[in-house]
Formats: structure tokens, sequence, C-alpha cells
């Protein structure tokens, strides 16, 4: 029997998935009653906003839900690989927001995959500079202070200003006026300050997938909503969730290996039973799905490449707009296993900060030397899971580079750079391991940002479906392309909750639409 607490818990968990939209308040559609046949439904891609969409779907009564999939595994950006002693995440990795408001969180909580979750915050840092020194713990402090304090001016400046202005813009002029009280330190202090500022503003360019942050617009900190809780890290709890959410959806409703060509839409494709449909899909192999709605929840970083070919008709030119201004950049991961480590045991990040380059220096792609690129090394937790691993993050031009780079020039100049910077005999790493999600056809990057081109609008726009409402009132014809993804949240953009959360919005779209007839009329509904 359940405790008290446990039922407490239980309805807080439902009346949060009530509100944040889990549950929809429906009752299984009756087709029958609204339309002449039950809809068909086509979703593009399984990642977790595809697999989101159609649990939802088919809980609510849809029948004839068909998720195709290009690669040969459901999970889009969520994916890992062995590596070591266990698997290791590719793509998404963090729960970003670690309480009930998170859906993540939630699901996670609800399949029990919460039981080896690790906190990052307050994590022991070591930070190293190019001539090898070593910072202490004092100025590790005094630089993480600082670094929150240019983060919330640049906050400070976005809720307050309307200009157009880059996050990196605001992040320098901040800068400049925190030297001007640093008269008294010694050319050597200095540098080794303005390296250090410049190594967290290269980890900012990973947490963003930018290049530089130029390339950031100030909105994003108007856009987009933390959620409480802090980050935290499971091992393989996002490949688990993905794993357990495929799990209810029949097999003959996921097709993997089927790419998509063309998505064909306001037209009016007859199927063998003489079935008309609006919407027609055809795949690389020359197949063709016929289907009244499609939500499409392919990466911006595909649609950048294909939109213009993958719509026919085009999709409306301030669609394309957003798609075309939008940001989207790589980040990827090397992973690197040891023999033994050369690390301390109760380091979990190493910091690496050349001391002959500042903030001001610019961000600049960097090809001959990629390796600068280079700012922070995690030291995976814990060690029985893992062995012993160290995960470099690497951004922008130089992470779309090193997916070209063999194993050796890879491991023979991180070696070098390692051994640089902590003075000691870092062995060669045993194996290595890279994230090539720039050259994956399927995704051309990583996540989302707010450009210095871009709005909170776009994204709105991106997630309109097509074709827009007409006002005669007319239903039959709405809705036949639907889009989803992270992209399209505007509110957490970059996230696997955003993602969920756009997968939702859409299936809850096509529910509602669904729940009223041909003359408009409202059917009883309660709680599913």
């Amino acid at each position: 029997m359940g405790s008290i607490s446990d039922v407490s818990f239980c309805n807080t968990m439902v009346l949060t998935a009530l509100i944040l939209g889990e549950y929809s308040i429906a009752v299984p559609v009756d087709f029958n009653q609204s339309t002449s046949k039950t809809p068909k439904v086509v979703i593009v891609g399984a990642g977790i906003a595809g697999v989101g969409a159609a649990r939802k779907l088919l809980k609510q009564g849809f029948t004839d839900v068909q998720i195709i999939e290009a690669s040969s595994q459901p999970g889009g950006r969520i994916k890992g690989s062995l590596f070591g002693k266990s698997l290791v995440d590719e793509g998404a990795q963090y729960i970003h927001g670690a309480s009930m408001k998170n859906p993540i969180f939630r699901l996670a909580k609800e399949y029990d995959l919460l039981q080896q979750t690790s906190n990052m915050s307050g994590a022991e840092w070591s930070v190293y500079t190019n001539t090898q020194r070593q910072f202490g713990p004092e100025f590790i402090e005094k630089l993480e202070n600082l670094t929150t304090f240019l983060w919330r001016q640049a906050d400070l400046h976005a809720r307050n200003n309307t200009q157009a202005k880059s996050f990196g813009q605001v992040y320098l002029e901040e800068i400049e006026e925190i030297l001007t009280n640093w008269t008294d330190d010694s050319s050597q202090l200095r540098r080794q300050k303005l390296g250090a500022l410049n190594m967290m503003l290269k980890a900012h360019c990973v947490y963003f997938s930018s290049q530089n942050l130029d390339d950031v617009s100030l909105q994003e900190f108007n856009e987009y909503e933390q959620i409480e809780g802090g980050d935290r890290n499971s091992p393989g709890l996002f490949l688990k969730l993905i794993s357990n959410l495929v799990e209810v959806i029949p097999g003959k409703s996921l097709l993997l290996e089927k790419p998509v060509k063309q998505i064909q839409w306001n037209g009016s494709f007859e199927s063998e039973d003489s079935s008309v449909y609006p919407v027609r899909v055809l795949c690389e192999d020359g197949d063709q799905i016929l289907a009244d709605h499609v939500i499409v929840t392919v990466s911006l970083g595909y649609l950048k490449r294909e939109a213009e070919a993958l719509f026919h008709p085009n999709l409306p030119e301030e669609k394309l707009h957003a798609i075309e201004n939008m940001g989207f950049g790589t980040t990827n991961k090397i992973y690197l296993e040891y023999e033994v480590p050369f690390w301390e045991k109760s380091e979990r990040w190493i910091g690496l900060a050349w001391e002959d380059e500042t903030p001001f220096s610019g961000l600049k792609p960097n090809l001959a030397e990629w390796w600068r690129r280079i700012n922070l090394v995690d030291v995976l937790h814990p060690v029985e899971r893992y062995g012993h691993i160290l995960l470099i993050w690497i951004s922008g031009k130089e992470a779309e580079f090193v997916e070209t780079l063999s194993e050796d020039e890879l491991t023979s100049n991180i070696t070098r750079i390692l051994r640089q910077f902590t003075g000691k005999p870092v062995p060669q790493p045993k194996n290595v391991f890279v994230t090539k999600w720039f050259s994956n056809t399927y995704t051309r990057g990583s996540y989302s940002h707010i450009s210095i081109n871009s709005t909170g609008d776009m994204i709105d726009k991106l997630a309109e479906p097509l074709p827009q409402a007409r006002g005669d009132g007319h239903l039959s014809k709405m809705l036949q392309v639907l889009f989803a993804g992270e992209a399209t949240h505007r509110s957490y953009h970059s996230t696997t909750h955003g993602a969920l959360l756009s997968g939702w919005r859409e299936a809850d779209r096509l529910i509602n639409h669904y729940s009223i007839s041909e003359e408009g009329h409202q059917q009883t509904r309660g709680v599913a």
C-alpha cells in the first residue's frame, strides 16, 4: 500500500501533467461521429518529439498513426554507443531542470530511471593554463562568480534593451568595465584572468551550440525559460527513456530506415480504396504514403539544407525566412578511454585556459589549430560504470572539422595539449570516439538558438501548421502539415523537454481539431 506521501506525490504528478499537457482533457475521439473515415497521421522522425506525438494520439483513439524514421533506430538526437565499459551518450545527456515542472524528469521518475542521478552543480574544478599554471580554489570561485555576474548582466541588458544586440557584444562591454578594476594586477595575472574568461566564453558557445557569442541574440535571454532544479545526469537515462516510450507503440506503426524524399501537400491523392487524401509522403525507396496529416519533426539543420526540396508546394516565404535565419550549430563530444587515470580522483572538470587568448580575440574558425577550441574536459563518473573516461566538448566550425580527422590526428594533438597544460606525463588514450552530428545527413548539427538574425516570433512561425485556417470555417483541409521538434518550442528550444512538449502540442492540435464536428459542435470531454 502507498503512504499518504505517495498519494500526495501521485496527485501532484497528475496535476502538473495536466498543466503541462501530458494528458489531454479528452476522451478518445469517436471518429464515426465526426468524420467519414479514421484520419491517417504520418509522423516524419522518431525522435522524442515524434514518439511523444504518436503516443499521445494513440492514447486518444487515433488508430492510424505511422512514424517513419530515416535511421536504423528511434531516438533522433537521443543516441548512444558502446564505449569503454558502458554506453555513452552521443546526444542528449542532461535533464535541464530536475523538477516536476519538467516532463522529462516526470517521465524518468515514472520509469524509475533516476537511481544514479548526479547533480553537476558544485563539481570540483581544476583549471590549468598553457604555461602549466594551476589555479587554486579561490581563483576558480572568483571566476565562477564573475561568469555568473556576466550572465546576469546579459540577462539584465536583454530585459532593458529593445535593440538587436548580441550576447557577445554585451559580454565584451561588461568585461571592458571590469578591466578598469584590475589596475593592481601584474601583466601575467591579467593575461591569466582574460584567458580564463575566454575559456568560459568557449563553454558558453558549447551551451548555445554556436561559433561565437556574436552569433547569439540577446533575445535568447528573454525567450528561453529556465526550469528550477538544476542539471541532472544519470547514466543511459535518455536511451532508457526513449526505449520505454517506444515500447507502447505497435511495431507496425514504426518504420525504420525509411528516409523521406518529398512531402506533397494541399493535393487530392487517391488511394487504392478510392479514399482521397490531401498529403502524400514520397519515400526514398519509392514507397508512397498517403495521409490526412503529417507531423514533421526533422531537425532545423536538416530543414536549412532540404526545406525547398522537401515540400511541394514550397513552404510560405516567411516560414523559409525563419528556417534560414534561426540559429543552429554543431556541438560534438570526444570520448577518450585510458588504461589508468592521470587526473585526481576528486576531479570532475578540467579547464584549459590559453594565456595568449582573451575574449577580445574573437572566436573565429581556426581549423589549423582546432585544439585551441577545447576548453573543458569532463571526467565521467562513476568509474565503476564507465572506467577511466574523459569527455571533451567542442563547438563551432572546429566541431565540424574534428569529424574529418583520423584517430591518430585526434589523439596525438589532444595528448600534446593535455601534457602542455598539466605538465603531467599524459598517456595516449587506448580508445577514442567522436560524435558526428554535422555530417549526419538527417541532423546537420546539434541544436538551435536564437541568432542575431532571428527572433522568438520566428520560432512561432516555424511551428505554424499548413495550410492556415480558412475564414469559412471549413475544417477538412486544415492541419495538413504540422511542425514539431526542439527548434519549434519558443520557451524550451534546444532541449529534450522542449522537443517532447512540441510533439504533445501538435498531437493536441489534432485531438482538438477532431473534437469539433464539421458543424462546429464541441463534443463532451472528460479526463481520459
